[in-house]
């Protein structure tokens, strides 16, 4: 990024950062302010339902009173038209309802007022067969209809010292409504509350809803009521930090101008004809700075002897690379050289294993020609017993044929990773040591799942663990150990597999662990170790195969660690 794009990019960060610090003090008061309204419309809410309770309290009184009069009582077992007609005629006027029925104990109506034609057929509004005779408790419920909300309550006739149950049942029900028509809710919204709607939820900028569940007669919600309340401090709050965020915007513009103008005259100018100076290696774009007594005289003067100095440098790094060239080639003649005599004590190996490998089925072959050769001579040969003889000798020489392919294909280069089972690769490798081992007291164990699968170079892996092993061995031989013993160990620790070969000759030196894959470093006699062994493992295992190998020294020996990757 250039310096012109890198202090414009910090000029509109403080631009940024100005404009977020004033959303965050908005936001800071507008989450105050909303809180405020909530509870200003849960406080609405309480207080509305409180004047419902306050406003219905009236109508529940007389109806209970009525519903409770030993001459209602009288007149409703009696179903005395008449009396009611002199005592309750004009009653919606009296009690300021809507709505006056008398139900029998079959809930038939026999005596209703009612101030709208709708409301005359009182079935097709309530359900009547929700009233029941033997509940002595008031039903307080809500209807919705076209003309209006209309508020229903309904108590059991009975007396009032027997109470009722399924045996005592109610003379019958004395129903009153009221219905909340259009000036009904009219007067409702002149309380000042909020304003009053039912079922219709009308969302509106900086408006609060409120819901109020009205029950029906069997208790679920019949319709709901929003009580809806303007959110002012939220709207004047959002108007002003709108009005706020514009000044921020131009005082901050004007700020961005003065700075990029301060920065181009002290910051970009000069570094830009830096640039240029490092770019075309020229002084004179850097003398005007020179006789300036500040940072750029600095810098400028500082640059200048860099100049001069260049081509001594450049001399110096040619022959510097061309001696590190050197170096490098010397140290991959090494490497190559180390490597081949690590191939030479490999090959070593698997020449005295082949040896001892075939001993047995040569010595065998050598027994059954002599045998063909004595029975042919004595006449005792047979066609049958020189065929079972063959058969004999062509087993060896198979077996002699197939070590001889198991060595080829141990020491084959491999051009890629592959899976391999480590338990196998550990027998194989076992295998191939056991000549040198036959006849000295020298014994293996293996501790390894045999479901452990490495992906990785198998050959490589083998040859690594041939030089363990190997180094091993000569240590029990060298201090003569009697009963040697080395155990290989396979095992998966995290996301690792971890390969331990443990032998039981005492160690090594802790002065000579750190060295021990050092080249040239051996702790043998030299005439039988070149100490390159370690080496080339140490080489193959960290860079091949993207793993780890260490040596520490245990109770009974020394333990080489490996440690592969395991996928």
């Amino acid at each position: 990024m250039s310096v012109k794009a890198s202090f414009f990019s910090l000029t509109m960060l403080v631009l940024l950062s100005m404009i977020a610090f004033e959303f965050y003090n908005w936001k800071e008061d507008r989450e105050e302010v909303e809180a405020l309204s909530q509870h200003y419309a849960q406080e609405m809410s309480e207080n509305f339902k409180q004047l419902m309770l306050d406003k219905a309290e009236p109508y529940r009184k007389q109806t209970l009173d009525i519903s409770l009069a030993k001459q209602v009582i009288y007149a409703v077992k009696n179903r005395d038209e008449m009396w009611f007609e002199e005592n309750f005629g004009g009653a919606i006027v009296q009690l300021n309802v809507d709505g006056f029925f008398l139900l029998d104990q079959t809930k038939t109506p026999f005596f209703n007022e009612t101030s709208q034609p709708f409301l005359s057929d009182l079935s097709s509004l309530v359900a009547l067969d929700q009233l029941s005779l033997s509940d002595g408790e008031m039903k307080h419920f809500f209807v919705k209809r076209d003309e209006g909300l209309v508020e229903f309550f309904a108590a059991p006739i009975h007396d009032l010292n027997s109470p009722i149950d399924a045996t005592h049942p109610a003379h019958g029900f004395l129903i009153i409504a009221k219905l909340w028509d259009a000036a009904w809710m009219q007067k409702l919204n002149s309380y000042g509350i909020a304003e009053i709607n039912f079922g219709k939820k009308i969302a509106e900028p900086y408006t609060l809803i409120q819901d109020l569940p009205l029950l029906g007669i069997e208790g679920k919600p019949a319709i709901t009521l929003y009580l809806s309340s303007k959110n002012q401090m939220g709207k004047f709050l959002d108007e002003y930090a709108i009005q706020d965020l514009k000044l921020s915007f131009a005082i901050t513009a004007l700020m961005m101008v003065i700075f990029i103008f301060l920065i181009m005259k002290f910051i970009s100018l000069p570094l830009r004809d830096i640039m240029l100076a490092l770019e075309h290696k020229d002084k004179t774009i850097l003398r005007k700075y020179l006789l300036k007594e500040n940072e750029y005289g600095a810098i400028a003067t500082e640059l200048c002897e860099s100049f001069d100095t260049k081509n001594k440098l450049e001399e110096l790094n040619a022959h510097l690379e061309q001696k590190v060239a050197q170096e490098v080639d010397k140290s991959r003649l090494k490497d190559r050289v180390l490597f081949q005599q690590a191939k030479f004590a490999a090959l070593g190996e698997m020449l005295s294993s082949i040896a001892h490998q075939w001993r047995q089925p040569l010595s065998t072959i050598s027994v059954v020609i002599n045998k063909i050769y004595l029975e042919s001579k004595m006449e005792k040969l047979t066609k049958e017993g020189l065929e079972e003889e063959i058969i004999k000798l062509r087993e060896h020489i198979a077996l002699m044929s197939s070590l001889i392919e198991e060595f080829k294909d141990f020491f084959t280069q491999e051009g890629s990773k592959v899976d391999f089972m480590l338990h196998k690769s550990i027998e194989e490798s076992i295998k191939i040591t056991d000549g040198g081992l036959a006849n000295k007291d020298m014994t293996f164990s293996i501790e390894c799942p045999e479901e452990i699968v490495i992906h990785n170079f198998k050959k490589e892996f083998s040859h690594v663990l041939l030089v363990l092993i190997n180094n091993a061995k000569d240590a029990i031989l060298g201090r003569k150990i009697a009963h040697g013993t080395i155990a290989i160990k396979g095992f998966v620790k995290e996301s690792s597999i971890v390969i331990e070969v443990l032998d039981n000759a005492g160690g090594v030196e802790a002065s000579k662990l750190p060295h021990l894959f050092d080249p040239f470093f051996t702790t043998k006699d030299p005439a039988s170790g070149s100490g390159t062994g370690l080496y080339i493992a140490k080489q193959i295992i960290e860079q091949n195969m993207q793993g780890s190998i260490s040596a520490r020294n245990e109770q009974s020996g020394l333990c080489m660690s490996i440690v592969l990757p395991q996928a």
